[in-house]
């Protein structure tokens, strides 16, 4: 049974906020983040489309300064998609900021360092974006169980068509 609809805003109502939400980030995890690149990603970061209305970074690091900095974060952030950690990957969630916050280390260069990467086509690539945002617009009604999947489709694609 799908679920209740996700709801999206358009990216351009809620980009000051965000850039706020990623600045608060960088400067309160300061201490955690010696030597870490804070990149804004996602939705947020992007020049058109929509979004459910979180904020996305993908915090990349050295491999020698990846459990310093993910022990670090697991102590002050709530630890997200445990199923998808990896030895180069680990993801969390915050709240307590103006939009929820979803952060995504990477050790810099693995296989698991393509979120830059694939931010930077988006930008490039008008027409990509645009399919990209129809492909979420078309799941959203369905639920966040399909809204998640259409995404992880598309990006799926990406990486290896």
């Amino acid at each position: 049974m799908p679920g209740e609809p996700v709801g999206l805003v358009d990216v351009a109502d809620v980009r000051g906020a965000a850039d706020d939400v990623v600045s608060a980030f960088a400067a309160g995890f300061s201490d955690a983040l010696v030597g870490a690149e804070v990149h804004h990603i996602g939705a947020t970061a992007l020049p058109f489309g929509r979004t459910k209305g979180d904020v996305d970074v993908n915090v990349r690091v050295g491999e020698a300064d990846f459990r310093r900095v993910v022990d670090a974060l697991s102590a002050r952030l709530a630890i997200a998609q445990p199923e998808n950690w990896t030895a180069t990957f680990a993801s969390f969630s915050a709240d307590g900021y103006a939009l929820p916050l979803g952060v995504q280390v990477t050790v810099i260069g693995s296989p698991d360092d393509f979120l830059i990467a694939l931010r930077d086509r988006l930008r490039r690539d008008p027409e990509l974006l645009r399919r990209y945002d129809e492909a979420k617009l078309a799941s959203a009604g369905a639920g966040p169980a399909a809204y998640w999947q259409a995404k992880d489709d598309f990006f799926r694609q990406l990486r290896t068509g």
